[in-house]
């Protein structure tokens, strides 16, 4: 009797311990793919930062998330067939970045959440609803409407004398519409005739750069686009090449040598990201996530390249820089 009272006792420890073996088990990691149209070694910043603020949420990758990248590396055309790609994968959550990214992935799924780290005029160009009210399943942080504009005043104040202010647009990129028709009826109200040079692969840049010095450009505006970020090294070894002033809404391009910035902190925009994600992953719908709005703004001059270039920027260009690069 004793011996049976055993083996069934012994059998129910081992039923139990089963039990608690398969509750125990790890869960698979959840899955986020990227789909960026950029190239990995012009974004790699603003990827780590978005890994390094997944960290500090606590996850751990390859224990609670896995990450997936597909890069385009600057040919829009791919992104669809990347976005399929990915949602095959049936990941958690996508990231992508630009417009061009988010109608990609938007095509491609209307259930998978989807987190963008930028992307302008979300709403005009159809992504979502609304700001405060997404619907569907897109939410992100959106590009501040309205940096043509200032940009054009700031170069008014920097340069007084510059006449000709040129802008170049990259016209695969479905933002660079809204770019061109806030840029071009601004630049006139501040007495700048303005110019128009448009750039559809690296190899053109050369040949844009030539145009911008036979058309007398006095400086050249080169929108945070993925496509003129990615190559922002040659961006910039042109403009300094024709002593060209360079000014952007990329922080980047003016570390990299060109003359100011202003805009946004990219690298913030993505930690941000990261945070929807986190959002998402706990169980929070992305249509009803509001899409953030940039708060951290600066402007970033470079007196090195001033100098090297020849130009001499206004005292009240130099107050309001919020970095000096020396």
């Amino acid at each position: 009797m004793k011996r049976r009272a055993l083996l069934v006792a012994s059998g129910a420890w081992l039923a139990a311990a089963a039990v608690r073996s398969f509750a125990q088990a790890p869960k698979a990691p959840r899955l986020i793919a990227f789909v960026h149209p950029g190239t990995e070694s012009g974004w790699r910043l603003r990827i780590d930062n978005f890994r390094v603020a997944l960290k500090e949420l606590g996850y751990v990758e390859g224990r609670d998330v896995a990450i997936e990248m597909r890069w385009a590396n600057d040919r829009i055309e791919q992104l669809p067939a990347l976005a399929a790609e990915v949602v095959a994968l049936k990941p958690d959550v996508i990231v992508t970045a630009g417009s061009a990214g988010v109608a990609a992935c938007k095509k491609a799924t209307s259930s998978i959440p989807i987190v963008f780290a930028t992307a302008g005029n979300p709403v005009e160009q159809g992504f979502v609803a609304s700001l405060r009210r997404p619907g569907g399943n897109i939410t992100g942080i959106a590009v501040y409407p309205g940096l043509s504009a200032k940009i054009i005043e700031i170069a008014r104040e920097a340069m007084p004398k510059a006449r000709r202010l040129a802008m170049l647009v990259h016209d695969a990129d479905p933002f660079s519409k809204y770019m061109v028709n806030e840029f071009e009826p601004n630049a006139p109200r501040l007495k700048f005739e303005p110019v128009i040079v448009r750039v559809a692969r690296a190899e053109d840049i050369g040949r844009a750069f030539k145009e911008l010095v036979d058309r007398k450009a006095d400086a050249v505006f080169v929108p945070a686009l993925t496509f003129f970020t990615s190559n922002f090294k040659q961006f910039v070894e042109r403009s300094l090449k024709t002593r060209l002033p360079l000014l952007s809404t990329s922080r980047i391009m003016t570390e990299g040598g060109g003359l100011l910035s202003y805009g946004t902190q990219a690298e913030e925009n993505y930690r941000r990201a990261a945070a929807l994600v986190d959002k998402i992953l706990r169980g929070a719908k992305p249509g009803e996530l509001a899409v953030e709005q940039p708060e951290k703004f600066e402007m970033v001059v470079n007196m090195k390249t001033a100098k090297a270039i020849g130009v001499k920027l206004s005292p009240t260009t130099m107050l309001r820089a919020t970095k000096v690069i020396e």
